[in-house]
């Protein structure tokens, strides 16, 4: 019974519940030798919205990356949890990455098509999900401008787009997989304040769908977090 197993079992079982996670105990250390997180604990409850605060090179992206079994601690226990009060679970490993979806700093989109982008993470994704998904991060009103639409090209590294509408077509790119938990890694950042008070709208109001884990330096993200948690 593989990881892979017990993970798909536990998705089918208590999707309906939502998922957080758990991460208890935790430490971490660079292979330089910097100590990142000493008993660390970190907790997000289904349908929560919560931030990750803190000055530059405190340790929130590698915050990230240990969710994702990108990185391995040194020592702690951690899991992904179901229910209200975290009774169910499953530790976190590679296998739980499916239940994610992140969005990193930077411009993530590469060449091809607008189209082909957004399938790269659901390929059977219809033309029609792809636009629902647009409109979700305020990208459509831009993308529908487009002589080609959601077949535009996109050049290496988001060429010809702006940085926040590149950001806005990772996040809906992200929106399109409807993985229970999402990851952002200051992803709106380059956004404007109107595009980014719509945004952080969408996120609230998927927070029903999802529970949403955000890296945030603007007071207007922190403000609409269900817990705030400082580095």
């Amino acid at each position: 019974y593989s990881q892979d197993d017990a993970v798909n079992t536990f998705e089918k079982k208590y999707r309906s519940e939502g998922f957080g996670l758990s991460m208890e105990h935790l430490n971490y250390t660079y292979r330089s030798g910097t100590h990142v997180f000493a008993d660390a604990s970190l907790e997000a409850y289904p349908h929560e919205i919560v931030a990750l605060v803190g000055p530059s090179g405190e340790g929130k992206t590698t915050m990230l990356r240990l969710i994702l079994s990108l990185l391995y601690a040194q020592s702690g226990t951690f899991h992904i949890c179901a229910g209200q009060n975290h009774e169910k679970q499953v530790p976190m490993s590679p296998s739980t990455r499916k239940l994610f979806s992140y969005v990193p700093q930077g411009n993530t989109m590469f060449s091809g098509t607008i189209a082909e982008n957004m399938r790269n993470v659901k390929p059977d994704a219809t033309d029609e999900e792809i636009v629902e998904a647009l409109k979700l991060a305020c990208a459509w009103d831009f993308v529908e401008q487009l002589p080609d639409g959601i077949q535009s090209v996109v050049k290496e590294r988001g060429g010809g787009f702006s940085e926040g509408q590149a950001q806005r077509l990772s996040i809906a790119r992200a929106l399109l997989r409807k993985s229970p938990i999402l990851l952002l890694d200051e992803a709106t950042s380059a956004l404007d304040n109107e595009s980014e008070r719509a945004v952080n709208e969408t996120l609230q109001n998927l927070k029903g769908r999802m529970t949403i884990i955000m890296i945030a330096h603007r007071t207007s993200t922190i403000q609409m977090a269900d817990r705030v948690i400082s580095l």
